[in-house]
């Protein structure tokens, strides 16, 4: 699954999409102010700056395997959160130091999810929460008509993660193997718009996964490609486009 460097890229690709998302999963989670929360993977910061406006929390770390990521949310988050270089699967926080955890848009990314569902129960006290969401893949993917146009283009669009990793019955199962208790599931839609269809190429473009393939393209297949895509997502009379996607999430309290 391909990693994301570059702040201004992932913003532009995914920023919206992750704070119309974040926003749901926090309401579901309906978690008190002044918690002590862990943003794992908090990548820029999109998903942390939420937890500090949405739950005032009595304290927030979050932590990141890129360095480029972290520094851009360095100058975006206030200096009270307190933001780590280190890996999901190895948190360096001691036992019972948080109440309540979170993965926001992580969990396809790592190479040993139940490890870091481990961790975070590790670092989180008795009676707190876990919890995650990510994209329904394949269909619930705020860009699946863009991987879509790809193979009705005769191109196999390259996916290093399964899709039933995401399916609810999955993130249930793998937050009971780690032992959490009272384990429950969410769906959710989100929605946004585009104010063209170059903006939503472009945040194509910017993709770490799919923008490459892109790219890799002869120019005529990138053309094809764009055609099919357009006629895909119909633009509304003032020319903006409108797309949904689906989001799957699921928490637990710790034992």
């Amino acid at each position: 699954m391909a990693q994301f460097n570059d702040p201004a890229a992932y913003e532009r690709y995914m920023g919206g999409w992750s704070r119309a998302a974040g926003g749901q999963f926090l309401d579901w989670l309906g978690q008190p102010h002044g918690l002590r929360w862990l943003d794992n993977g908090c990548g820029s910061g999109i998903f942390s700056e939420l937890l500090w406006q949405q739950t005032q929390p009595a304290r927030l770390d979050g932590i990141d395997i890129s360095p480029e990521l972290l520094a851009h949310a360095r100058q975006r988050l206030p200096q009270t959160i307190a933001l780590h270089h280190g890996d999901a699967n190895a948190l360096p926080f001691a036992a019972g130091s948080f109440d309540a955890a979170a993965m926001a848009l992580v969990i396809v990314f790592l190479a040993d999810a139940l490890q870091a569902v481990r961790e975070m129960q590790r670092v989180v006290r008795s009676g707190g929460m876990i919890a995650t969401y990510i994209w329904d893949l394949p269909h619930g993917f705020p860009y699946a008509d863009a991987f879509a146009a790809l193979l009705d283009c005769g191109v196999q669009p390259d996916r290093a993660a399964s899709d039933e990793t995401t399916a609810l019955a999955q993130l249930q199962a793998l937050w009971e193997q780690a032992g959490l208790q009272e384990v429950e599931t969410c769906a959710f839609t989100v929605a946004q718009r585009y104010p063209d269809f170059a903006a939503y190429w472009q945040a194509l473009a910017d993709s770490a996964s799919i923008g490459a393939r892109f790219a890799a393209l002869p120019a005529d297949m990138q053309a094809a490609v764009r055609a099919v895509l357009q006629e895909r997502l119909p633009a509304e009379p003032d020319g903006s486009i409108r797309v949904t996607a689906r989001a799957h999430a699921v928490k637990g309290i710790c034992a």
